[in-house]
Order: structure tokens, then sequence, then C-alpha cells
């Protein structure tokens, strides 16, 4: 196995909807044999959000991708219904070591929530994540512009109509630039 190459997917298991996209996703026949999922239910909000990510770090566990899946606004995910906005990034999540989950360079970490990158409030948002998670190896955090429609047969959701927007990391946590497509 490529150091890395499995996927950490960290949901938000307190909201129904997104609960049963995660586990359709894990145990779709359309998920290739080839993406070894690491699942991270989340359960409790804020706090449960914190408490997996420090376990994450504790266990020494280490990815080159991530996803995000919760529900989401204009430059913010949701975790049992609270916030998390590129504010919170900076203000309440610093100063953990959350950057050495994503040690290897050109790491991915998708947010995957409506709208979460619309507005500058969605720069400010993936910006702030990829300051917090891409110190290491740089990489990209990215996210869609627009409403989401979960695909139940696969367990992804598609945001019809939107746009991708990266903010990008070079290693030892150089921003570089944005991105839209």
């Amino acid at each position: 196995m490529i150091p890395g190459s499995t996927l950490l997917h960290i949901y938000d298991a307190d909201d129904f909807s997104i609960d049963l996209t995660a586990s359709v996703r894990r145990n779709s026949p359309f998920t290739s044999m080839l993406d070894r999922v690491h699942a991270v239910p989340v359960h409790g909000g804020f706090e449960g959000l914190f408490r997996a990510l420090d376990d994450l770090v504790k266990d020494g566990r280490r990815f080159s991708r991530a996803l995000f899946e919760t529900h989401g606004s204009t430059g913010k995910i949701y975790f049992g219904g609270d916030e998390i906005s590129g504010r919170t990034f900076k203000l309440s999540f610093a100063g953990r070591s959350y950057h050495t989950i994503f040690p290897f360079m050109n790491t991915r970490i998708y947010f995957n929530g409506c709208n979460v990158a619309d507005e500058p409030e969605g720069w400010d948002f993936l910006d702030s994540a990829g300051g917090l998670f891409l110190r290491t190896g740089g990489g990209v955090t990215f996210a869609q512009t627009g409403l989401g429609r979960p695909i139940i047969v696969t367990g992804h959701v598609h945001h019809f109509g939107s746009s991708t927007s990266y903010s990008a990391w070079a290693p030892g946590g150089y921003f570089l630039g944005h991105v839209t497509d």
C-alpha cells in the first residue's frame, strides 16, 4: 500500500442524510476496489470533531486525501448543527497539531457541503483550512459554490451547475493562490 493512499472520510454521523450517503459510499458496488477508506463518523458536533481529529493525531494516522462530508452554507460546514467557519479554524483549531495528519506533498482535502466555497467567506474558509491542515507537504483545499444533491445509489453528492474553488498551498505552509473551475 502506498503511504497516505487511504481516503480519510470524516462525516457528520448525527445527521441522518449525511450518515446514509457515507454508508452507501463505503458499501457501494460503484466504489472502486482501489479506494481504501478510513471512515470517521463524528458524533457530538464541534466537540466530536475535536475528539476525532485529536484521536487521529494521537494514533499517528497519516493521509494524503480527505473528504469532510457535512451540510454547508457560505463559508461554513456543520457537525451536529455546530457551525465551523474559517474564523473557527483560526481561533479554535490552531495549536492542536492537525497538520501532522496530512504530511504528504500535494494533499487534497475536499469539503463536501452546499455553498461552502461561495462568496469571500468561502475563500476565507478554504484558506483557513489550508493554513491549518496543509502546513507540511502542501496541497489544496476545495469545495463547491452551489447546492448539492445526493445520488443515493453511489453515496456521492453532485453539485450541478456549481463551480469548484481551490485554495493552493506549497510545502511549508506557503499560500500559492486561488483557482476556480
